[in-house]
């Protein structure tokens, strides 16, 4: 305003000072133009200048009256245009505090404080800051190693091995081509994962292989077949079918309950049966196998309410059956027997697809009647008609006593495979 002021001063002055030289109207002296200029602005000047002609940056308020908010922060603005820290060059400033990347013994994944450690090669994912590379070669379903499938079945069918299975009407987890009951979804029932099962003649029994805990599961209940019911030995497949031989008949029994129902009538009495794993035998599905006294290792088949005893070969020369087998794939196939000159039964090794045994796993110091034997990933459970319940480490043949009974053993079982 102040300059606007001037300049219609030196207006005014310009336009006094270019005015007529008629002699009647005489020019005012420039001093005395000077004079009033000078005199207004000494005006202008009491008076103030107006705020709305200031710049607008000389209007922000003094930064000295902003208060830092620094409580809790150790790093990251404090609202004041400063900061309340900095952290090392190795952290990062989470919410005003410094956060120092976790990425020890990880490849991938997130690092803690916002980052990553890294990302993984397709197909490989991240899991638990390691890269894992899926495992589906030659599966079309289940898991692949890393938290993820690798497809899924149609409604009546499921998944074992990697494999949809074959067709299963009654949806119980056991496809019709290995269920004899495949209309009935509460038969033949299916034998609990992690457990083997033992029985005497005329009760059967679970035990978990975590615990080792030994319970009764209940009396077989028979048909009224007018058979000796007598069960000589168990087995059990991968779907967790039990099978159960007395001297005349082939059953299956309900994990469960006990119930046993009639298969087929037996060629020659057995005193021990096994389940072999598909493609040992057969090359789609688990085979049973009877074992004679003598170490015969038979191939057993149901046909028209019968069973066909083929002879695939025996333990050897040197070697008798003490009462039991059993065989999980991927682990191996363990036999009791008996062995000439021997004191006590051996753990032995054999090829599934023969019985012929292939090596000895040790002596099973002191027991001379193994009837029952099943397994797990290492180790085999015999049961000795003592009533003593063993655990023998199938690497070494280290013994140790798990349960000290009364229970005069006749035979066990477990599944063909590991869940």
């Amino acid at each position: 305003m102040r300059l606007t002021y001037l300049a219609v001063l030196v207006t005014m002055a310009v336009v006094l000072g270019c005015g007529s030289s008629d002699e009647g109207n005489p020019v005012p002296k420039n001093d005395t133009l000077a004079d009033q200029v000078q005199a207004d602005l000494a005006v202008e000047e009491a008076r103030g200048t107006d705020s709305s002609d200031t710049p607008e940056s000389d209007l922000t308020p003094d930064n000295s009256t902003c208060e830092p908010k620094c409580d809790g922060k150790n790093c990251g603005p404090d609202g004041c245009g400063s900061k309340c820290g900095t952290c090392v060059d190795w952290e990062t400033c989470i919410d005003g505090v410094c956060c120092e990347p976790k990425c020890k013994d990880k490849d991938c994944g997130p690092d803690g404080c916002g980052g990553s450690c890294g990302a993984c090669e397709l197909p490989g994912v991240c899991l638990n800051g390691v890269c894992c590379q899926p495992q589906c070669a030659d599966k079309n379903c289940g898991p692949d190693g890393c938290g993820g499938n690798c497809g899924s079945c149609e409604s009546d069918m499921f998944c074992i091995n990697g494999k949809c299975s074959q067709k299963d009407t009654d949806l119980d987890g056991i496809p019709d081509v290995a269920d004899i009951f495949p209309g009935d979804a509460t038969l033949p029932g299916k034998a609990l994962a992690n457990t083997v099962y033992a029985q005497t003649a005329d009760t059967l029994y679970k035990m978990d292989v975590k615990l080792y805990k030994l319970e009764v599961v209940g009396d077989f209940q028979w048909p009224d077949d007018g058979a000796t019911h007598k069960m000589t030995d168990i087995g059990i497949d991968g779907y967790g079918v039990l099978y159960g031989t007395s001297y005349e008949y082939l059953y299956t029994c309900h994990p469960q309950t006990a119930e046993c129902n009639l298969v087929a009538e037996l060629p020659t009495e057995f005193n021990g049966l096994t389940m072999i794993p598909a493609g040992l035998l057969d090359p789609n599905l688990d085979a049973l196998v009877g074992i004679s006294e003598d170490g015969g290792w038979y191939r057993l088949t149901v046909s028209q309410g019968k069973v066909d005893a083929d002879l695939q070969g025996t333990y050897g020369p040197q070697y008798k059956s003490a009462g039991d087998a059993y065989s999980i794939a991927g682990v191996g196939t363990f036999a009791a027997v008996h062995k000439t000159g021997a004191t006590s039964n051996i753990l032995v090794r054999v090829d599934p697809a023969t019985g012929e045994v292939l090596s000895e796993v040790g002596p099973i110091s002191g027991y001379v009647g193994i009837f029952g034997l099943a397994g797990w990933t290492g180790r085999a459970y015999a049961f000795d008609k003592s009533g003593d319940v063993l655990l023998l480490d199938t690497a070494t043949g280290q013994m140790e006593v798990l349960h000290d009974t009364e229970i005069k053993w006749w035979g066990a079982g477990v599944a063909t495979r590991v869940e």
